[in-house]
């Protein structure tokens, strides 16, 4: 059974200093088997909300399309992707550039079909979530993009 320590922390008190190897040691020595443990998100370097300002079809693809992205920084984005459920005015998951991924995906500035892109727009799913961790995923607008 996964069990989340923050879900835990609404029934019974857990030192906010406690790292989650030692919960899962403490949980041990209790005489509760505890398996193992992981850190959700730990492997998710570099990616931020990024609202997508723009969007015109690449020059050169019938299937990608290139945006400006407002991640925070003086200029927008230019990210090219082949995600077409996105629409201006949607907040995306934006890996930059030295970015990394679930999987150790590793994620640079670069060029598709002769356009600079600056980063990558993300799945969920890229991100190693499912509809499960993200309920509302398709209804504020939010995190709009899909394998």
């Amino acid at each position: 059974m996964d069990l989340s320590m923050r879900w835990l922390a609404d029934y019974t008190a857990i030192p906010e200093h406690i790292t989650p190897r030692e919960f899962a040691e403490a949980m041990t020595m209790s005489g509760s088997k505890v398996e193992g443990y992981a850190v959700e998100g730990s492997e998710i370097k570099n990616v931020v909300v990024g609202k997508i300002l723009s969007i015109v079809p690449h020059p050169d693809s019938d299937h990608m399309v290139i945006c400006k992205v407002d991640v925070g920084g003086t200029e927008p984005l230019q990210i090219v992707t082949g995600a077409q459920n996105q629409k201006e005015g949607d907040l995306v998951p934006v890996a930059l550039h030295d970015s990394y991924l679930p999987g150790g995906v590793h994620i640079t500035r670069g060029k598709l079909r002769g356009e600079l892109s600056d980063g990558m727009c993300c799945s969920i799913a890229e991100l190693g979530l499912t509809l499960h961790d993200v309920p509302y995923a398709y209804e504020n607008g939010l995190w709009v993009l899909q394998e």
